[in-house]
Parts: structure tokens; sequence; C-alpha cells
């Protein structure tokens, strides 16, 4: 049997009974870690990992000869790289 892509899809029962908005409201204090209150019942536990030792190790390298930094990505792209340039400022190929 083939399949009608464009036809509306059936919904279950209980999932018509959040298209009121008692339902949607209902439905969202289930869900939800926050009281009516703005005040917030569930708990929230960070990332149990300790990255308060760890150091970024990264070789700076100045712009070369031969780059350009796009004026809308910000990016350091090679010279073939270039498409074109808008006031001035040169504009690689990605964002032309």
């Amino acid at each position: 049997m083939a399949a009608d892509y464009d036809a509306p899809r059936r919904r279950a029962e209980d999932e018509i009974e959040t298209d009121s908005l008692e339902g949607l409201k209902a439905a969202e204090s289930e869900n939800s870690g926050v009281d009516e209150d703005g005040e917030i019942t569930e708990s929230f536990d960070p990332p149990s990992v300790d990255l308060t030792g760890e150091e970024l190790n990264v070789t700076v390298v100045p712009r070369q000869e031969d780059e350009f930094t796009c004026s809308s990505c910000f990016l350091v792209q090679k010279r073939n790289r270039k498409s074109h340039e808008e006031n001035g400022a040169p504009i690689c190929l990605d964002c032309a």
C-alpha cells in the first residue's frame, strides 16, 4: 500500500487533550522543574569532570602573506578563497 505523506497525521486521544490551554498548562507543570511561583523544584547536578587544572596549549601563528581575514566571518583564509571586496574589506567564497 502506498503512503500518502501529504495527508495529516492521526493523533492519539491523549495528545488531543494537550491542545487546550488547560491541557498545555498541566503538561508544562508536570514536565517542568519550576513550580508556579518560579521556584526551582528539581536539583541540578553539574558535570562531575574537574577541569580546573587543565590548560589549553595552542600555538598562535600570525597571518601569513598569502592569507586574508574575511570581513564577514572573520576567519583567516588563503588568498585563493577570496571572492571580492566590499568597501575595501575582503569577503571569502563561503560568505559571498
